[in-house]
């Protein structure tokens, strides 16, 4: 028996619609416009889905979504979910790595031989302030990875309950 190869086969209109999804909330995106829309004036309400609903992005994928059926839906809102509690765990522990080990290893190699800093040119503050700040600017960008995935489950979820009000309203006036 030989080994598989590519992906594992899924859906392939499942799949295409979330290529698109998954372009639509892309975290480049985030980065650059979040801090430029008029949604981040409402980032302190406690309504955060009329604002989304009002979203050009969040507009258009759930247009994606017209066309699934209901086990195409719940398959996605599955992978959706389980895209984003991966790449949240992805996200913390990485954080977590990249900013605790390069401390402490200035701390540690400055406990050793405190002069080795300023043998290299750096001052352990200095050398300590470069460090989270290259780590913190990954981390962000790994925070930004997660918030989008995230909202691409939150998406989905949104989906699966329109589905159910619409299957529960039209049961109500069938009866």
């Amino acid at each position: 028996m030989s080994e598989p190869q590519g992906q594992i086969a899924n859906d392939p209109v499942v799949m295409g619609v979330w290529k698109r999804l998954t372009q639509l909330f892309a975290v480049w995106r985030l980065i650059v416009f979040a801090g430029f829309s008029k949604r981040m004036l409402y980032q302190v309400t406690n309504d955060q889905m009329s604002t989304l609903m009002r979203s050009r992005h969040w507009k258009l994928g759930l247009g994606l979504l017209g066309g699934l059926d209901e086990a195409q839906i719940i398959f996605l809102a599955d992978w959706a979910r389980l895209n984003a509690e991966r790449t949240e765990r992805i996200f913390r522990s990485t954080a977590l790595i990249i900013v605790s080990i390069p401390v402490a290893a200035v701390f540690g190699i400055s406990e050793l031989d405190p002069g080795i800093w300023e043998s290299l040119g750096f001052a352990r503050l200095d050398t300590l302030i470069f460090i989270i700040g290259a780590w913190m600017l990954v981390s962000g960008v790994m925070m930004a990875a997660a918030w989008r995935a995230r909202d691409l489950a939150d998406l989905l979820d949104l989906e699966k309950a329109r589905r159910a009000l619409k299957r529960a309203q039209a049961g109500a006036e069938s009866a």
